[in-house]
């Protein structure tokens, strides 16, 4: 199972912590965010992993060759896009192969990897949480509907009608990738993974809801979100990590 974290943006809500430091190498409790998503990929068994990188790129690479020699590095050059893009630049290291995606600002629980790939029968996956409840998680938190099923009917920050929060941790295919290009080549560089997760949905190639209510994460996009994830793990989750 590969694996791909996507740290290629600007960090710009982050300032000024971003000002003179990438985003994903901002520290939360002495480590630098994105190594928490790597950690949690690299404790549940995952070590093919490729960073998705674009502004800053060497700053990024350059830190983390030193800390895991052994990632691979994909360099999506047109970061100022939204994150799909990001996910597509992948695509030589990716191939044909379902992967488990993260996001480089989220604090992720090695649990909630492993209980996505408890069902590896499903190829098209969101881990979502129904009972967010921290500053980090509900500030600007990407919602989701789902059907009896499980299958994702809706996902969107706006819904008025909503289950559960997205926490940035899937598992995905290769069809996803030929649906991003396919948005690619109607909206050009503004296709987020939610309008590709909602793309699939209305055209009946829906992704299926996988629990983790309970399991840690964080989204860092603030420095609000930054000093409240802090204090959490001050306060005792950094055991869940």
């Amino acid at each position: 199972m590969k694996g791909i974290i996507i740290a290629a943006g600007y960090g710009s809500r982050l300032r000024p912590l971003t000002s003179d430091t990438p985003k994903s190498l901002v520290e939360i409790d002495g480590k630098s965010i994105i190594t928490y998503p790597i950690d949690a990929l690299v404790t549940a068994g995952i070590t093919d992993i490729s960073i998705v990188v674009g502004y800053r790129a060497n700053e990024i690479t350059g830190y983390l060759k030193k800390q895991y020699p052994s990632l691979h590095f994909s360099y999506n050059e047109d970061f100022d896009g939204d994150n799909a893009l990001s996910v597509f630049a992948a695509h030589p290291f990716i191939g044909d192969d379902p992967f488990v995606l993260a996001m480089g600002d989220h604090l992720i629980s090695p649990s909630i990897v492993t209980t996505l790939l408890s069902n590896r029968d499903i190829n098209r996956t969101l881990c979502v949480d129904a009972e967010s409840n921290n500053a980090s998680q509900l500030s600007d938190g990407t919602r989701v509907m789902a059907d009896s099923m499980g299958r994702i009917i809706e996902i969107g920050k706006e819904l008025k009608d909503w289950q559960s929060i997205d926490t940035g941790v899937f598992m995905m295919d290769a069809e996803v990738l030929y649906n991003i290009k396919y948005l690619m080549k109607h909206n050009g560089k503004r296709v987020s993974i939610s309008e590709v997760v909602q793309h699939m949905a209305d055209t009946e190639r829906h992704f299926q809801v996988c629990d983790v209510s309970g399991q840690f994460w964080a989204d860092v996009d603030t420095a609000e979100d930054h000093d409240s994830v802090s204090n959490l793990l001050r306060g005792g989750y950094d055991s869940a990590l």
